[in-house]
This record gives C-alpha cells, structure tokens and sequence, in this order.
C-alpha cells in the first residue's frame, strides 16, 4: 500500500508542478509509460533518479536572425527545427524521424555534453541556420501558414515531436556525430567521404526509391556559353577556355558511388563536382552537361549533398507504410534507436 501512495503522489506533483513549456507549450512531463517501464516501483530512492532523467536538457542556439543567443529546451528546439526544415505536409513517420535527426544532430554538438558546438559562433551549441540546421519559432511558423490551417499543422509537428520524444541515433552504443539529411538524392543518396571528407560507417550510399515525385528530382539549368565561362574563370581566374573550342574541354573524369560527379575537367584545370556545383548553381552535383551551339546545359538530379536521409525519399516511405525506424535504419546503415538517458547515462550519478 506504501507503493501506491507514493505513486499517486509521483502522478499529482507531475500534474500539477511540471511546466507546460517543456515542448513548445503544448507539451506534458514524465509519461506514466516511461516511468512505468523504466521504474516499475516507485519508492523514495528511484523519485530521485526519475528527476534527474527527465531533467530539461537545454540547448544554446544562437538565433541568426534576431542576431542574439537563447536557450531552449531540447524538445522546443527540435519542434522548430522540424517545422523549419521538413514540410508540414509530409506523412507523420517522416516527420518523426526527422524529429529523432534533429535531436541527434544537437546532442551530439553540445558543449556540456561533450560536443564541439557551432564552430561558425563561438559558444553556443547550435546556430539556427542551415550551417548547423534551420530552426523557426512556434510564433514565426504559425505566422507563416495559412491562419485556417496553423493550429491543426503545428499539433502535427508536436505529435511527431512528443512522440519520439528523447530518442535519438545511435552506433555502437554511442551517439552518432555526424547525422546529415537533404532534401531529395535523385534516387540514391551519397557516400560521407565524397561531401564532407570524412568516412562513417552508417552514411553511406543506399537506394532512395520512389522520389520520382519530389519537385526537384530532376532540374535543368542552360545558360550561354559566355556566361558559362565567366563563372568559371570566377571559380579559377587563369583557367583556359573558350567559346569555340567549349565542347571538347569538358569530361568528366570520375563519378561517386551516389552517381554525382567527383571530378571533372574544364580547360586545362581539374575540379570537384561540388566545386562546379557551386559555381554554377545547380541544386546537386549529381549532373550531367550538354553543350551546342549557344549554350551550356547541365541536367541535374536531386537537390542537397545527399548525404543521410533524403526527406523526399522518407516522405515517400512513410506514405506506403513503413515507419519511422524503417526510414532511420534503411538511410543511417547498422545504427539504433535509443533513449538519450540510457546512452549517456543520464540521472546515474551519485
């Protein structure tokens, strides 16, 4: 009977002490199922231990556009950063597991728990652009859609939130550090090592079917052959080309294993595929080049780095059935799904 005391008192202090800020002021406390599962005896030593591991985690973000750092709760912070960077739109399970990416990708750089930070803002853990990921306030977001349809929107970004709430990506046991996503892959996404310079296990290229539907799945850019050449010499001042001559001082030397170019030769000078990505603007370096008479035209699949999970191909995913698991293993190969507390144990300490 001592046990049930103590429990309907645990459930009361929730109630009524535990702020309903936590996630974007929609949001609840413990869970009675986490409790549950993680103590099936409440008693005064465990009480304790239950506090310490739903403890706020706070993240320090600073805020590019009002141009000042705050501090977030963890899951306040996902909820914006999904609602910035995946559409509302897209199946629940996409969105959940875009919820779990987002949550890694802050763990995984915070200073107090052992992360680098934002190295482009000294201090802070994250930045609210795209160089870390984008993030947008629940006052903003609900601004920005249509006044009908913002509450019903910004509940389903709550749902996807509350409902992978605390978990995060992990390999090995350990958070994974380095979770990347994009927005489309073309149709198969791209090996870490050829983006970003370094190889992890778990990014590497995987199939992304049914993105045939993603607006930007193929694009093309044509520009004349001027212009092609005066954002080359941009790109190398000295490089040797010439309007005539054009077509034959193009080739593509070599391909990733996502299908993107990774190195190409134009004039007399060697570059990357992301380097002529940039120059010229297309949405991927995954391309192709036609040249005749006039003009310069790069078709292109995809748009982002394509490294991790394609959203597009997770929206698509979603919508035949699988879920957000499903979607998380099939992009970040051989990682898991845990609970924040049980990977860096947290609530342990004496």
């Amino acid at each position: 009977m001592k046990y049930i005391g103590y429990f309907v008192f645990l459930v009361a202090f929730i109630v009524i002490f535990v702020p309903v800020t936590i996630l974007g002021g929609v949001g609840e406390g413990i869970k009675l199922p986490v409790i549950l599962n993680k103590f099936p005896i409440v008693t005064d030593n465990n009480v304790k231990e239950i506090a310490k591991i739903d403890s706020n985690i706070k993240v320090k973000m600073f805020d590019v556009k009002n141009n000042k750092v705050i501090e977030l709760d963890l899951e306040d912070y996902v909820a914006g950063v999904v609602s910035a960077e995946m559409p509302v739109s897209f199946n629940i399970e996409a969105l959940k597991a875009q919820a779990i990416a987002a949550r890694t990708f802050v763990i995984a750089n915070m200073i107090s728990l052992g992360g680098s930070g934002c190295n482009k803002h000294q201090g802070v853990d994250v930045c609210s652009d795209v160089h870390c990921q984008a993030w947008i306030s629940k006052e903003e977001r609900l601004k920005l859609w249509d006044a009908n349809s913002a509450l019903e929107n910004w509940n389903k970004i709550m749902e996807a939130v509350e409902s992978t709430k605390g978990l995060v990506i992990t390999y090995n046991g350990e958070i994974a550090k380095h979770i990347k996503y994009h927005s489309t892959s073309g149709g198969k996404t791209e090996d870490s090592r050829y983006v970003f310079g370094y190889q992890e296990p778990y990014l590497v290229s995987v199939e992304s079917p049914y993105e045939e539907v993603a607006p930007n799945y193929i694009t093309t850019v044509v520009m004349s052959k001027k212009e092609f050449i005066r954002r080359m010499k941009e790109l190398s001042p000295n490089i040797n080309l010439s309007e005539g001559r054009l077509a034959n001082q193009i080739k593509i030397l070599e391909w990733t294993e996502g299908g993107r170019v990774n190195r190409i030769k134009i004039g007399d000078k060697e570059f990357t595929g992301i380097d002529v990505r940039w120059a010229m603007g297309l949405k991927s370096a995954a391309f192709t080049i036609k040249i005749d008479t006039k003009n310069v035209t790069f078709t292109v699949k995809g748009y982002g780095h394509g490294v991790g999970m394609s959203q597009w191909g997770a929206n698509q995913m979603g919508k035949r059935g699988y879920s957000y698991e499903d979607i998380i293993k099939h992009y970040y190969r051989g990682v898991e799904i845990q609970k924040i507390e049980d990977v860096l144990k947290l609530g342990q300490q004496p």
